[in-house]
């Protein structure tokens, strides 16, 4: 069975919402067998998820996260999993700069979405300076637009605003899938 983890800060929000949201996409697609998980790169374990994820997720998608508890991210974790999926580039800098080893299985959620954004991560991660103007300028134009936001202390409006952002990019996730039995493999 292939095992999938969405890792985002604290895991009481995105990802749990964005574990939840895959678990749908899938089986709205009739795919069956996958794990799918969550972590947070500074979570403290046992808190639950936020208020406001769970409300989201229940009026909006139907969804129930009422059980989840967070959960630190590890090595044994992202060594058990065949994907790991980071809400942002800098987390999935951060899940490698710590688990090189496994970097092949780590992604930024906005490579999945276009080649064009897979092509700007590229060009972003191999640049000798990426504080220039000129790479500092992609990613703000080519790569920012597809990370999901924290709505962490937020209203209600705004995390149901990122969760509709997730389910748009588990949708498109799970037609890779679908399409393909599996990810698209790493290039980087």
């Amino acid at each position: 069975m292939p095992k999938m983890l969405f890792v985002c800060s604290g895991n009481t929000c995105r990802s749990p919402m964005a574990a939840a949201l895959m678990k749908k996409a899938l089986k709205e697609r009739g795919i069956e067998g996958w794990i799918v998980s969550s972590a947070g790169l500074m979570a403290v374990p046992g808190i639950p998820a936020s208020e406001n994820a769970k409300k989201a997720l229940l009026e909006d998608h139907g969804l129930k996260i009422d059980d989840h508890l967070s959960r630190t991210v590890d090595l044994s974790m992202v060594a058990e999993h065949d994907y790991v999926i980071a809400m942002t580039l800098r987390h999935a800098q951060w899940l490698i700069s710590r688990f090189g080893q496994h970097k092949d299985k780590i992604y930024f959620i906005g490579e999945l979405l276009s080649d064009e954004v897979k092509d700007a991560v590229a060009e972003y991660l191999s640049a000798k300076d990426p504080y220039s103007l000129r790479y500092m300028r992609l990613y703000e134009e080519k790569i920012k637009p597809y990370e999901v936001e924290d709505p962490y202390g937020s209203d209600l409006e705004v995390y149901k605003k990122v969760a509709g952002q997730i389910w748009q990019y588990c949708c498109k996730i799970a037609d890779l899938i679908k399409n393909e039995g599996h990810l698209p493999p790493k290039t980087l």
